[in-house]
């Protein structure tokens, strides 16, 4: 079969532009999570096991102590006078008036006086300050929370930034989300979770596309976590695509162009 000149000369063009499509595309299966799990099954049980958070040094604390007699309550809990809205609004308030772990690993409460509280879980501090309270109060009932569940999210999605959690529990998938999801040059793949210890620095290498997600450590984050949503290895060509077109563009352009002007100048 003849391919007519103009045609032909055009063929190596699309031949390329083609290829650049096809090499920058993004699957769904890529952008997909947890492609991997069955969802035609009737009932899938995955076990998971939520780590126990416990309190570091400049850990925030917040501690309520309620008894019958109100005079004594404001006493115990001078920021109760405060308004909600008041006590907590911003990271700030939240340092002034909640209750920071002090380098000694104590906190300081009115008329209880210090808690040794590092080390311990949730759980443990309120039952230290109730033991502390049967001491001087009778039938008191103690309210604790953690205030500083801060995590932070960056690498390859859309809000990258520090974020504070205000439910009992965060998984990676919800901080990702509060990230703004990951963006199509992120690698769902390869994610990385960050976790300082006693030890050290602990790391989680998760897939957020495996079903095996969900029984990883690394799926349920502690406060001061870091992810790392790293970008796929064809980013840099992605990035540069618009470029790179238009240079092979270019250059086949002008390359057409002088075996034109060489074969009109050979012809005459």
């Amino acid at each position: 079969m003849i391919i007519p000149m103009k045609i032909s000369k055009k063929l190596p063009l699309l031949y390329i532009s083609a290829l650049l499509v096809m090499f920058s595309c993004t699957s769904q299966k890529e952008l997909t999570y947890l492609n991997n799990l069955d969802t035609a099954s009737v009932s899938q049980f995955y076990p998971m096991e939520r780590p126990e958070y416990r309190i570091q040094y400049q850990d925030i604390l917040y501690v309520n102590v309620f008894t019958i007699n109100e005079q004594l309550n404001t006493q115990l809990n001078p920021v109760s006078r405060l308004s909600s809205s008041m006590m907590f609004r911003d990271a700030s308030s939240t340092y002034i008036y909640g209750y920071t772990v002090s380098d000694s690993g104590d906190i300081t409460l009115p008329i209880l006086g210090d808690i040794k509280v590092y080390g311990k879980t949730i759980s443990e501090i309120k039952f230290a300050i109730e033991e502390r309270a049967k001491q001087y109060l009778k039938d008191a009932n103690v309210n604790v929370k953690l205030l500083s569940f801060k995590f932070t999210v960056i690498g390859e999605v859309a809000n990258p930034g520090t974020y504070i959690n205000y439910n009992n529990q965060l998984t990676v998938l919800d901080a990702i989300g509060m990230g703004g999801d990951i963006t199509e040059y992120g690698d769902r793949k390869r994610v990385l979770v960050l976790r300082a210890t006693e030890n050290g620095t602990q790391t989680f290498r998760i897939n957020l596309q495996d079903k095996m997600l969900l029984q990883s450590q690394g799926y349920f984050l502690l406060p001061n976590d870091i992810v790392i949503v790293e970008p796929i290895k064809s980013k840099p060509f992605q990035v540069n695509l618009p470029v790179t077109t238009l240079l092979i563009t270019t250059s086949l352009s002008t390359i057409s162009t002088l075996i034109l002007l060489i074969n009109f100048i050979n012809a005459n």
